[in-house]
């Protein structure tokens, strides 16, 4: 039976495996697109069941008429039609919909309202700027916990800034700095809207709180700008979430879209037409913002207000649960053959990696609920599906060095060789640092080891246990148990000893 990935598996197992938990859908409808996400349930770490937008530029030509646009209107409430048919479809009873800052903003705001909670058959909640900045950030808190600096989220027509630190959201503020309201205030020139970036900057108070620290970038102009630059810079991991920039390429690289003409960004195949008028003046706003604030890199967010819509409705407690052990938890759970094994496997192993970091320890604990996700696929290709799996995951708290060590040890632990390995395989390890390598390597034969003895069995690996002297590598069992002893174990145990330049022994009590 061909492997199926993570993902798809996820999707299709979600509804059923909820313990009854419904889908919930959200709306955002934008000053340039309206997206539906319709997530798996209300949880800490929710899956996409269905994510679609519709660019319409309901906010084109604000600022010079003071109301939505007509056109994007019509393609809004067409767009909100066919998504009240798709939720309903998909048993979805639950829509949270929100707008921004044209609908806010504009003189016939009310009345698109009332056609939209019709069309939608949810009602709309029209967001102040305020209450944007809060979700924005509560999104990306929701994704990065450890976020320090300042969430940008970039719409068509505003910019909302919020710090966040320690897992917190100050308040923020709102600019009119969205790219369809740029382009409408610099009549459509960049070197105007250039300078009213820079005089509305300059008044900003606070500013130098912000040196030295991180830029998390949220919204579709700022996602684009950095899918171009990764493919720019032949980044190995294709996954924008967590994507991080330098400073100075960051500023370097958006300086240079904010040159580039609508017809020469067409000509690059990741770039919508609807979308190529608009990188020149989000790119502008970058490149101005990390100037005017200092700020030391940039992060680019997956989440933002609409994952911060359902971060704000979940218990503290769960709030509080590490996103990425709780995805890879429910994967577990979901498709591994034992629910109780990744916490086994993960106290087994834990005496060869007593020594190690807090981060390494929480990747350990990922891999563990891992280990066994994949075994479905055929065993000519297991190494390799769940290295890719791994890599290409929607899993967030986990940064791209985190993933590339995550899905190399997955590979390791289905015992990928250099006679099988794949091109990308090559370009993640030279990605890594050496000590990462090693690490991954020595985690995937530890969890190699530990799954040999008695398969996926928890309350057989429980029985057992391992231990580290200055020249062994010790696996004890009951004498109860000595049947488990067999080619397969010591062959694992001497390949993790021969990792650590130990012998392998198994003693019985």
């Amino acid at each position: 039976m061909p492997a199926a990935s993570l993902e798809t598996a996820r999707r299709s197992s979600a509804p059923q495996s909820a313990a009854g938990a419904a889908p919930v859908g959200v709306v955002d409808i934008g000053s340039n697109s309206v997206r539906l996400v319709i997530f798996d349930r209300l949880a800490r770490s929710p899956v996409a069941l269905f994510n679609e937008k519709a660019l319409c530029g309901i906010g084109r030509n604000m600022v010079s008429t003071g109301r939505l646009d007509d056109s994007g209107v019509a393609a809004a409430l067409t767009a909100l039609a066919r998504f009240r048919e798709i939720a309903g479809a998909l048993g979805v009873t639950r829509i949270e919909a929100v707008a921004t800052a044209a609908v806010r903003d504009a003189r016939n705001g009310n009345e698109f309202v009332a056609r939209a909670r019709d069309a939608l058959g949810s009602q709309v909640r029209v967001l102040s700027g305020e209450d944007e900045a809060r979700l924005s950030a509560e999104g990306v808190l929701a994704a990065i916990p450890d976020a320090d600096g300042v969430v940008g989220d970039l719409g068509g027509g505003s910019l909302e800034l919020s710090p966040v630190s320690n897992g917190k959201v100050s308040s923020g503020l709102t600019l009119p700095f969205g790219p369809l309201r740029l382009m409408d205030l610099s009549d459509g020139k960049i070197e105007r809207a250039r300078t009213l970036v820079d005089a509305a900057l300059d008044e900003m108070q606070g500013r130098d709180k912000f040196k030295g620290k991180t830029l998390y970038a949220v919204g579709g102009v700022w996602r684009n700008i950095a899918r171009i630059q990764m493919e720019d810079a032949e980044h190995p991991i294709r996954i924008l979430h967590h994507y991080e920039i330098s400073r100075e390429e960051a500023a370097g690289f958006a300086s240079f879209l904010a040159g580039q003409s609508r017809k020469s960004l067409e000509s690059i195949t990741s770039v919508t037409r609807r979308r190529a008028e608009s990188i020149p003046y989000g790119a502008l706003v970058m490149e101005r913002l990390l100037k005017a604030l200092k700020l030391d890199r940039v992060v680019i967010s997956a989440f933002g207000v609409r994952e911060g819509v359902l971060f704000s409705k979940l218990p503290a407690e769960e709030r509080a649960e590490d996103p990425l052990l709780a995805a890879c938890r429910d994967l577990a759970v979901r498709l591994g053959r034992d629910a109780d094994l990744g916490p086994a496997l993960d106290r087994w192993i834990a005496p060869i990696f007593a020594d190690d970091e807090p981060r390494f320890k929480r990747l350990r604990r990922a891999a563990s609920w891992l280990s066994d996700v994949g075994w479905r696929g055929h065993p000519d290709h297991r190494a390799e599906q769940a290295f890719l799996d791994a890599l290409n995951a929607p899993f967030i708290g986990i940064d791209h060095p985190g993933r590339a060590q995550l899905a190399l040890a997955l590979y390791h632990r289905y015992g990928g060789e250099a006679v099988d390995q794949i091109k990308r395989v090559e370009r993640i390890e030279r990605f890594l640092s050496g000590e990462a390598r090693e690490q991954s390597e020595l985690l995937g034969a530890a969890l190699r080891a530990g799954l040999s003895i008695a398969g996926p069995s928890a309350s057989l690996l429980s029985e057992t246990s391992l231990r580290l002297t200055s020249a062994s590598v010790i696996l004890t069992l009951p004498r109860s148990r000595q049947a488990l002893i067999a080619e397969p174990v010591t062959k694992r145990l001497d390949e993790l000893a021969k990792i650590l330049d130990r012998q392998s022994r198994i003693e019985t009590r």
